[in-house]
């Protein structure tokens, strides 16, 4: 059977974006689609037989959330009619129901909750949080009914669309990403610790930073931290007043080395309700590196740590706790040692984005065949 195009639009990604890029968009050109993705970006370019179709840079404010979707509908409308498009950014999904009404196929891949998610942005007045959140949740019921289908990266998104329509692919890691690194001993890897991600308060930033400082006083040990600062102006903060190694943002490829290398991972967000049942991706990540997890053990990622028996869980809030966890670990060669190769094992099992992409490409080839 010909496969139809697939289209993605995003707004808020890179092109390159993990999900987007990585993992959905060379899995479906693997298997024989033709994959574009239109999205800001500095030109048009082919990378790995997907092609990137460029529109302006526009970061923030009027042109990103009012000119960036004009022009990327626009570049849309232009692709053939029997396109299979998918919509990345929730402040485009207008662009996916006009395409609906020119009679498009339409899916929606929900990465996050948007509307509990607005309801934490530092950027939006306090004031506007509640209504803003509520148009959204609107818009979304109102998609969930008119799109084709609906992706969402987390069993919690799923409640807000119709479950004859919605399949859920979670946000594991590859597998065969991973097996290619050979885990070192404990021993022979670097006395690190590590912390890749959003680098903010409410991601348990500073209470992470804050145990680092009390536990440096039993053991040695280099703390690692990759990721962008939210907001930017926390850099000058942080690196002024703390032992880091601060390596900015780390492309996938670099991100596999550096785990594989590094005697603990942390993943501690603040016990908020958006983090409770959201699935880490970074926690999957350093459980495929062999890297034992420094988790919280509030929220539905805990699961995963307990179940596989990969870390240990603490009280994200608790900076006494997690220090004594940190030196824990590093002074239990052994046992951390095994925790890394339980969630390695998991990892290549089961959580893993073979599996995931299964689901990925059953639903595009059951509306390639509409």
């Amino acid at each position: 059977m010909v496969k139809r195009p697939v289209v993605m639009l995003a707004n808020g990604h890179s092109p390159f974006d993990t999900r987007i890029f990585v993992k959905q968009a060379r899995t479906l050109s693997a298997a024989g689609y033709k994959v574009s993705i239109i999205v800001p970006h500095q030109r048009d370019e082919l990378r790995e037989g997907v092609a990137i179709i460029s529109t302006p840079l526009r970061r923030a404010g009027f042109g990103k959330l009012f000119l960036n979707p004009i022009t990327i509908f626009r570049k849309a409308f232009n692709q053939p009619n029997d396109s299979i498009f998918c919509i990345h950014d929730s402040d485009i999904l207008f662009v996916g129901l006009l395409l609906k009404v020119f009679g498009r196929t339409v899916i929606y891949d929900a990465h996050e909750d948007t509307p509990l998610q607005i309801s934490y942005q530092h950027w939006i007045p306090n004031v506007l949080r509640k209504p803003y959140a509520a148009l959204y949740f609107l818009i979304e019921k109102v998609c969930g009914l008119f799109f084709d289908a609906i992706i969402v990266a987390e069993p919690v998104i799923a409640k807000y669309f119709p479950p004859s329509k919605t399949s859920l692919v979670r946000n594991f890691p590859f597998a065969k990403d991973f097996e290619r690194i050979d885990v070192k001993p404990f021993r022979e890897r670097k006395n690190a610790i590590v912390y890749v991600g959003t680098l903010s308060r409410v991601r348990g930033l500073f209470e992470m930073l804050n145990a680092a400082r009390i536990a440096e006083g039993k053991c040695d040990f280099e703390f690692v931290l990759g990721g962008n600062f939210a907001p930017a102006s926390l850099e000058a903060d942080v690196i002024a007043n703390y032992k880091v190694t601060y390596l900015k943002w780390v492309n996938y490829e670099a991100l596999v080395t550096l785990l594989a290398d590094c005697k603990l991972g942390l993943i501690l967000p603040n016990p908020v309700k958006r983090y409770k049942t959201n699935y880490p991706v970074k926690m999957f990540e350093y459980m495929a590196a062999g890297v034992p997890v420094l988790g919280s053990r509030e929220g539905e990622s805990a699961k995963f740590v307990h179940d596989a028996a990969c870390g240990i869980l603490v009280n994200p809030l608790d900076i006494q706790e997690i220090a004594e966890a940190i030196v824990n670990v590093l002074a239990n060669e052994a046992k951390a040692e095994q925790m890394g190769l339980n969630g390695r094992r998991a990892v290549m099992e089961y959580l893993n984005w073979e599996n995931e992409s299964k689901v990925l490409l059953t639903l595009y080839h059951k509306l390639n065949s509409l």
